[in-house]
C-alpha cells in the first residue's frame, strides 16, 4: 500500500465505520509513537498504520445492532422454539406470544462483575433497544441473598421466588479467568439453595478456549452463549491469522510487525507484550478495548510515554 492508499483507507474507516470516534490527529499522534526501534521509523509507521486498517473497532451503532441480535438469536427465539415444542408445534402467535411474556417475566439479566464495569454498562443499551423493562435487570447483590448472614459460603437464596431463570451477562469473554474467578463460588452457592434455577451466560465475544471453560459443569453446564465466537484465527501472528492478506506485500511484513509490537509492548504491557494471556487481538469497542488487544493500540502510556489509538479504561481494583 502507498502512502496516499493507506490514508485514504483510514480517512474511509473515520468516517464511515468508527463513527467519526477517531481523528486524524489521534492517528498521526499515535503512528508518531514507533520511532525506529526495530527498523526505520518510516517503516514501523507504515506497519503500523496499515494494521490500523485492518483493526476490528465497534462503534455505537454496531454495538446495539450486536445486542439486538444477540437477544433475539441466543434468547428470544430458542425459547419461542421451546415453547412451541411444549405446546404441540403450535403456530398459534396469541399461545406463543402470551406464554412467551410469561416466561420473560420469569428472567432477570445479571450484569458480570461490578455495576460499574463493560457488562453491566451495555446491560442498559440491551435493555433499551430490545425494549425490554426495567425490572428485569438486577445486579447480583439485588438477586441473591445468603441464607445464614455473615456465613461464609452461606447458600445463596433468590430474593424473588417467582423468577426461574438468570442471564449473566457481559461484553467480551477472553480467558475467561476473570469471569469464572467471580462467578465460580458464587454459583455454587446458588445452586446448593435453588437447584431447579436455570442460570445462562450471554455475551457478544468469546474466544473459544474461554467459552469453554463457561461451559464446564461447576459454572454454566454447557449453557453459555456468544454471539461471535473468536477462534486463533482471530490472533495477529497466529499462522492461521485473518487480519494481513498476502496482497499487502511488500509493503507489509507479519514478522516485522510482530517484532515492533513485541518491543513496544514490553515496556508498555511488561508480561504480555501481545496482549494478556497473549491474546493477540486487533478488535476493540466504542465503551472500551479489552485488554487481550495488542496494547500498543490501547496502552495510555503510564509506565512509558505513549499515545494510544483506541483507549483502555483499566479497572481500578
Amino acid at each position: 500500500m502507498t502512502p496516499a492508499e493507506i490514508e485514504r483507507s483510514l480517512r474511509t474507516l473515520v468516517d464511515h465505520a468508527w463513527d467519526r470516534e477517531v481523528t486524524w490527529g489521534q492517528i498521526q499522534a499515535w503512528a508518531q509513537n514507533f520511532n525506529g526501534a526495530t527498523a526505520s521509523e518510516d517503516d514501523e509507521q507504515r506497519h503500523g498504520l496499515i494494521a490500523l486498517t485492518r483493526f476490528l473497532y465497534f462503534g455505537k451503532r454496531q454495538v446495539r445492532e450486536m445486542l439486538k441480535s444477540l437477544y433475539r438469536d441466543h434468547f428470544e427465539a430458542p425459547l419461542i422454539q421451546r415453547i412451541r415444542k411444549n405446546f404441540d408445534n403450535t403456530r398459534d402467535t396469541a399461545i406463543l406470544r402470551r406464554q412467551y411474556e410469561q416466561e420473560l417475566a420469569a428472567t432477570r439479566f445479571v450484569g458480570v462483575g461490578n455495576p460499574s464495569e463493560s457488562g453491566a454498562h451495555l446491560l442498559y443499551y440491551f435493555r433499551q433497544i430490545n425494549h425490554l423493562p426495567k425490572s428485569l435487570f438486577v445486579d447480583f447483590g439485588g438477586a441473591f441473598v445468603e441464607v445464614n448472614s455473615g456465613a461464609r459460603s452461606s447458600p445463596l437464596r433468590a430474593v424473588d421466588s417467582q423468577v426461574t431463570r438468570y442471564v449473566f451477562f457481559d461484553d467480551i469473554v477472553g480467558s475467561a479467568d476473570q469471569s469464572s474467578g467471580y462467578l465460580k463460588t458464587k454459583l455454587r452457592r446458588v445452586r446448593k439453595e435453588n437447584p431447579r434455577l436455570q442460570i445462562r451466560f450471554m455475551c457478544l465475544f468469546a474466544t473459544t478456549k474461554g467459552l469453554e471453560t463457561l461451559n464446564k459443569p461447576d459454572l454454566f453446564d454447557g449453557m453459555a452463549s456468544c454471539l461471535f465466537e473468536l477462534d486463533d484465527s482471530y490472533k495477529a501472528f497466529n499462522p492461521e491469522q485473518r487480519y494481513f492478506p498476502q496482497s499487502l506485500a511488500p509493503s507489509f511484513d507479519v514478522l516485522a510487525f510482530q517484532n515492533m509490537a513485541t518491543h513496544y509492548g514490553n515496556s508498555l504491557f511488561p508480561g504480555w507484550p501481545l496482549g494478556y494471556k497473549d491474546g493477540q487481538f486487533m478488535l476493540g469497542f466504542t465503551h472500551n478495548t479489552p485488554d487481550n488487544t495488542l496494547p500498543i493500540f490501547w496502552n495510555e502510556g503510564r509506565s512509558v510515554s505513549w499515545n494510544p489509538i483506541f483507549v483502555r479504561y483499566d479497572k481500578v481494583y
